[in-house]
Order: structure tokens, then C-alpha cells, then sequence
């Protein structure tokens, strides 16, 4: 973790209140996690508390950040320009982890299940799925191996599908509206995903979006229980250091943090209440 003051490389708007911020940080670039976020400070003469941002993808030196307008801190921040100054903290937090294969269960099936701008950084976490899978299997195999559920209200609103398409995951859309895909939300997508596939082998299934979707997901993979899952939670925070407890969860541990003891968590420590009424 380091402080660091770094230019705008690019920031652009690829839909409506949806932004694709760039920029170039070598020591970012090799030692973030997918699921780790960063820090940043923007206009401090409007705002005092800095804001969380999943790390969406890397290439080579370069760092991106997708987020969308929700409030004053991210409303400044895509107003910035190229060449402006991002103060970060990062990597900050704890992020997906990826259980090592063995030879007989090469096969293993990943879900990335993303509710919204809850795909944001579940990218990263495809491209580190797609270096570490076992591409000798046959095509067919292969795209059951990597699945994806991209979730929203309408098709306008659906984000990255030809960004998994390129690392070869098998992409499915829901909108609730109807507009694209499968019409109703991503959780009942999933039902019928993994009722058509060979479910029996061992899976993961990793997912962000709402808290509601969390928990509806758990009562799904209580007919998989081969199926292990981990969530990346959205929580208010104030410093990101763990100093403040001002992003306390609860869970069957005890309180945590989700700063520090996560933002990523086995779904198998959540309480349901918290979920439910969070």
C-alpha cells in the first residue's frame, strides 16, 4: 500500500453516468488483487472523505477504473480532465481468491455473477481466471469452465460483455425489463445456468452487485453445496484503513471490516439478516 499522486491518462464516458477512468501506475499494476479497491481524494474544497474505487482492470502499466455517478465524490471525479491529479491510497483490502486446481478438477466451473456496476471488478478478476485455466480442454469445456451473468434493468444499463467475450467466458445477459436477453433479474438467470450445466463438478461462483442479490444467491446454491461462492461487498467507508469502524459488518465471526477483512468475503460468513436488511 502506498500513497500516490498520479495523472489522468484518459476518462470517458461509455454510457449514460457510466465512466471509464485510465491511468498509468507501475507498482499499482503489479501488485493489485482482483477485488482490491483504491482510495482517492477528489476536489477537496467540496468534499472531505475520500472515496472507495474497485480496481476494474490492468494492462501492462496501465489502471482502470469504472464507476458511476451516485453523489457529489463521484460527480467531481468525472468531471476531471487528462492530466488532472489523482490522489490514491492502495491497494487497499482484502480480494477474490483464487483456489489453486488440481489435475482432477481442471475442470471446475467459475461463475462471475455482476448485478449492475457491480461488475466493475469482476473484470480483473476474469483476466486472472483466464491466465490460470487449463486452455487444452476442448472449446465446449472451456466455456463452461468461465460463465458470466451480466444483471440490470435494461440493455442500457449491461456493461463489459464483449470485454469477457475476448477472454473466452460464456456470456449471458439479463435485463428486467425485457430489453436484452433474459427478461427478469439475474438471479433467476442463474437458477436455469445451473440447472443446463454439468453443476455437479466443483465450482466457484463469484459475484457483486446489491446485497439482496447476495442473498437470494445463497438460497440458490443450497441445491449446489459443491458450489463455493465469494462476495464483494459495496459499504460506505471512511478512512479504508480500518481505523474509523465506520464499515462494520456483521457476520457469524463477529464484527469486521470490510475495508480491511475484506471487501471480498466467503458468502458462508454473512449473516442473512444483513443481508436482508442492510
Amino acid at each position: 500500500m502506498k500513497r500516490l499522486l498520479i495523472k489522468v491518462d484518459q476518462l470517458k464516458e461509455i454510457k449514460k453516468d457510466i465512466f471509464l477512468l485510465k491511468f498509468k501506475s507501475p507498482y499499482l499494476a503489479k501488485v493489485s488483487k482482483p477485488g482490491q479497491f483504491l482510495h482517492i481524494k477528489v476536489d477537496t474544497n467540496q468534499t472531505i472523505l475520500r472515496r472507495p474505487f474497485s480496481i476494474h482492470r490492468v494492462e501492462k502499466d496501465n489502471v482502470f477504473i469504472l464507476f458511476k455517478i451516485r453523489g457529489k465524490g463521484t460527480r467531481i471525479l468525472s468531471q476531471y480532465k487528462k492530466g488532472n491529479i489523482l490522489d490514491i491510497i492502495g491497494p487497499l483490502g482484502k480480494g477474490f481468491r483464487l483456489r489453486q486446481q488440481t489435475t482432477d478438477n481442471r475442470q471446475q466451473t467459475h461463475i462471475l455473477v455482476a448485478g449492475g456496476i457491480g461488475v466493475a471488478p469482476l473484470l480483473f478478476l476474469g483476466e486472472k481466471i483466464r491466465q490460470t485455466t487449463d486452455y487444452r480442454l476442448q472449446t465446449t469445456d472451456k466455456r463452461q469452465q468461465m460463465i458470466v451473468l451480466l444483471g440490470a434493468k435494461s440493455k442500457d444499463e449491461i456493461l463489459c460483455e464483449k470485454d469477457f467475450r475476448k477472454l473466452g467466458f460464456k456470456v449471458y445477459v439479463a435485463a428486467e425489463d425485457g430489453s436484452r436477453g433474459f427478461r427478469g433479474k439475474i438471479t433467476e438467470l442463474l437458477k436455469k445456468i445451473l440447472f443446463a450445466i454439468n453443476s455437479s463438478k466443483k465450482g466457484n461462483l463469484y459475484a457483486c452487485g446489491p446485497k439482496e442479490m447476495f442473498f437470494e444467491i445463497k438460497k440458490i446454491l443450497k441445491n449446489y453445496p459443491q458450489i463455493r461462492m465469494q462476495v464483494s461487498f459495496e459499504q460506505f467507508m471512511g478512512c479504508g484503513l480500518g481505523v474509523c469502524c465506520g464499515c462494520v459488518i456483521e457476520t457469524f465471526d463477529g464484527y469486521k471490516k470490510v475495508c480491511t477483512d475484506g471487501p471480498v468475503f466467503d458468502l458462508e460468513e454473512i449473516d442473512n439478516n444483513l443481508i436482508k436488511t442492510n
